[in-house]
């Protein structure tokens, strides 16, 4: 009898803590759209379980709905097990990643067509020149894969001319010559496209490439994502309403939470949802969607949520991170009209270096593609988003 007097008034505390600090609507939750990434889920769950334990916070046990996967958030020292519909915050993460992989060319033959088609409207139409005006930075990058791509071509055929010269000093019959010296062409380029792989640059070529496709209005899929995840959502919402609601966007991303944010505006089943929302762009480049004339849709996009009432915007930035358009504003590098009133989006350019002085030039320049994901770690305080993913925006706003 003792133990069974125990038991009930453990349960009788769990009831109890739940009533006090919990309840079946989280305070907020967090809706975070990656980048043109094709890892997925997982991998961003690994990269921010990482950061909310050095600040105390860990992930419950998963749940998912349709496109939507949502982790509860709670403090390690809580020892209670609350399930998705606990206390405090969640992280729901909207899937896109499948159309990353499904628009993720993997051999060298496609890419070179590809970017064969790319260079003719980046090079040869001035958009380089147009880009260069808004950010030399992202001009330079969305010309990187190309320069390295005439550099690799260039050292392969000096290899193999080298290597047909060099023959002749032994009276090498002339097809053995041409053999090797082809054989030294291709293995060179084979050595490109590994080091290209090892750092980034087929990354970053694959995701211009899909950039370019959706500027030209050739890829249907994403729009057709877009209104899913929009309705997926608003439903969510529905049946477990958080009390506040951060859209949050990263690289690529930022024009996908773009799309969604005016998808949601556009719908009238989520009037009330909207007065819950705000939004957060880091590291974005939605720029880049400015250069296509037949980027229209997108355009009406960003009328929409420039119109009132507009839902809170921050965007973050850094000069630092030459993949993004620093500090550009998304409306008038689109050629739309800016917005009345205040500045809108709330534009921030941070600096990437703090607290990592070994961080010269050289490393920067060298390290874009890790740098590219800094804003979302928890030694960039000039975003802090682990601490956003357990801070309510009302809150924050009072303190």
């Amino acid at each position: 009898m003792p133990s069974s007097n125990t038991d009930n008034h453990d349960k009788r505390v769990e009831s109890e803590y739940k009533k006090k600090f919990c309840t079946s609507q989280p305070s907020l939750r967090t809706y975070f759209i990656s980048g043109f990434d094709p890892r997925g889920a997982a991998h961003y769950l690994g990269l921010f379980q990482k950061e909310l334990r050095e600040r105390g916070y860990r992930t419950g046990k998963k749940s998912s709905k349709g496109l939507i996967t949502t982790w509860p958030i709670q403090a390690i020292n809580d020892s209670t097990q609350i399930g998705s519909n606990g206390c405090h915050s969640e992280l729901s993460f909207l899937h896109w990643d499948d159309i990353a992989r499904a628009n993720w060319p993997r051999q060298p033959v496609e890419i070179l067509g590809q970017c064969f088609r790319y260079a003719s409207f980046y090079l040869f139409r001035g958009t380089i020149i147009h880009i260069a005006r808004l950010c030399p930075g992202v001009a330079l990058c969305g010309a990187y894969p190309l320069l390295f791509l005439i550099f690799s071509f260039g050292t392969a055929i000096a290899i193999g001319n080298l290597t047909y010269t060099s023959l002749k000093i032994f009276s090498t019959p002339d097809l053995t010559r041409i053999f090797v010296g082809l054989v030294g062409t291709c293995l060179t380029l084979w050595g490109s496209w590994k080091i290209a792989d090892r750092i980034g640059v087929t990354w970053l070529t694959r995701s211009i490439l899909f950039t370019h496709r959706l500027g030209q209005a050739r890829d249907k899929g994403l729009r057709e994502r877009v209104q899913m995840l929009a309705f997926e959502l608003t439903n969510l919402e529905k049946e477990n309403p958080a009390e506040a609601i951060r859209l949050v966007g990263h690289s690529s991303g930022s024009f996908v939470m773009a799309m969604l944010a005016a998808e949601l505006k556009r719908n009238p089943d989520s009037s009330q949802l909207l007065e819950r929302v705000e939004l957060l762009t880091l590291g974005q480049n939605l720029a880049n969607l400015s250069v296509y004339p037949d980027a229209n849709s997108f355009r009406e996009d960003l009328k929409l949520l420039a119109s009132d009432p507009k839902l809170p915007w921050r965007d973050i930035t850094s000069k630092e991170d030459l993949l993004c358009f620093a500090g550009v504003d998304p409306f008038k590098s689109c050629g739309l009209t800016r917005p009345t009133g205040e500045e809108y989006p709330k534009m921030e350019v941070i600096s990437l270096v703090m607290k990592k002085p070994m961080r010269q030039q050289k490393y920067l320049f060298l390290n874009q593609f890790t740098l590219h994901f800094d804003y979302l770690r928890n030694y960039c305080p000039g975003v802090d988003l682990p601490g956003l993913l357990v801070t309510d925006p009302r809150k924050e706003s009072n303190a």
